[in-house]
């Protein structure tokens, strides 16, 4: 009694044969009974047993003994291998697969309850005017300076001619079309003793049109580090010269100015100043000198801010 393949049990029926008992007991032997093949727990999980059969469930026995189960956050998965997860803890650096709306619990509502297009002045505010929604950029500064200081002494010429009261490198003041400037400053001149009236002026070149140029200066003159004695005001119209005090042989001379001025086309403005006769000695605009631009508004500029 032994295990036969196909073959030789087929050849034990042929035509004209009449199979003995022993061959009669191969066949039987040679095919699965599953009273007595079926294989147990054990031998499921035995790797030398190939004459066994697995049920359904001896197979899930030996798989889960050879691969057990895994839990996502001690949540074992269910007959069909889904897990659901109602808490994550923790980061995770990345994550494969795709995941709808839907499947994450309360974020499809959360979506529908937000604004779909963010609106200007409805919850946002603006900047400067500008709304923040949109693409570009914004623009955000303050108000526009131009700025002229001395860092250091500038020889003026001992003369009686009308001269830049600035070195090349802080006398061209770049001034845009259109617009309403304040205007203000310091000039701190050192001269000779030779007595001379002292006046100011501006140069306009590149096109600049001024339609008003309205200022007061203020003008003192002493001996160094002396007390001033006498102190003229002057107010001045225009971008022409105007003597702003007497003649007189003190060595300093300090003029203050402030005041308006508006343009129509851009252009470029520069500050002279004219001694009246040669003062003789060194002449200088001294270090710490300074003009100042700040652009208000358009050329007809009335009010900034809330004033009304």
């Amino acid at each position: 009694m032994a295990t036969k393949n196909r073959g030789e049990l087929k050849s034990y029926f042929e035509t004209g044969k009449r199979p003995i008992q022993e061959e009669f007991e191969d066949l039987i032997d040679s095919k699965l009974n599953i009273e007595e093949d079926k294989a147990s727990d054990a031998e499921a999980q035995n790797a030398l047993i190939d004459n066994k059969f697995l049920t359904p469930k001896t197979a899930k026995k030996s798989v889960e003994a050879f691969a057990p189960v895994k839990q996502v956050n001690n949540i074992t998965p269910d007959l069909n291998g889904n897990i659901v997860v109602t808490d994550i803890n923790g980061t995770a650096s990345s994550i494969t697969g795709v995941i709808t709306k839907n499947q994450v619990t309360g974020l499809e509502t959360d979506l529908n309850n937000k604004q779909d297009v963010l609106v200007s002045g409805t919850n946002i505010k603006t900047i400067n005017g500008q709304a923040i929604t949109g693409s570009g950029d914004l623009s955000v500064s303050g108000p526009v300076k131009l700025i002229g200081v001395l860092s250091s002494n500038f020889t003026l010429a001992n003369s009686n001619v009308l001269q830049n009261a600035f070195p090349t490198s802080s006398d061209a003041f770049t001034l845009s079309a259109n617009k309403t400037y304040f205007l203000k400053g310091k000039f701190l001149v050192g001269n000779g003793t030779i007595s001379h009236a002292t006046s100011m002026g501006w140069l306009v070149a590149s096109g600049l049109n001024i339609t008003s140029m309205e200022y007061v200066a203020r003008l003192f003159s002493s001996t160094l580090n002396g007390i001033a004695t006498t102190v003229s005001n002057v107010q001045v119209s225009g971008i022409g010269s105007k003597v702003l005090n007497a003649a007189n042989t003190a060595v300093t001379t300090t003029i203050e100015f402030e005041g308006v001025l508006r343009c129509t086309t851009g252009g470029i403005l520069t500050p002279q100043l004219a001694f009246s006769t040669a003062p003789g000695g060194t002449n200088q605009m001294k270090i710490g000198s300074f003009i100042e631009l700040t652009e208000i508004g358009s050329n007809t500029v009335e009010t900034v801010g809330a004033v009304n």
